[in-house]
């Protein structure tokens, strides 16, 4: 007999958790993208509307690709 533990994949989300998770994402991503556009002075126009766009866009894409694992990582590092 093994003594290894056996890893089972995580299985795919149903759409709400898809929702979810895609909206909590990018409302993180909203506030890093505040934090960094109120820190720096603000910025033009396309700069900001980038800024905000691919913010949302990465943390909303992460935490619907790494679901629980994306926030256990994020709050983890904020405790270091």
């Amino acid at each position: 007999m093994s003594t290894e533990p056996k890893a089972y994949p995580d299985p795919e989300p149903d759409p709400q958790a898809f929702l979810v998770r895609g909206v909590c994402g990018a409302v993180l991503g909203a506030a890093i993208a505040l934090a960094a556009w109120l820190r720096h002075g603000g910025m033009g126009l396309l700069a900001s509307v980038a800024v905000f766009a691919v913010s949302m866009a990465g943390c909303a894409w992460g935490a619907i690709r790494h679901g629980d694992a994306f926030w256990t990582d994020l709050l983890g590092r904020g405790r270091e």
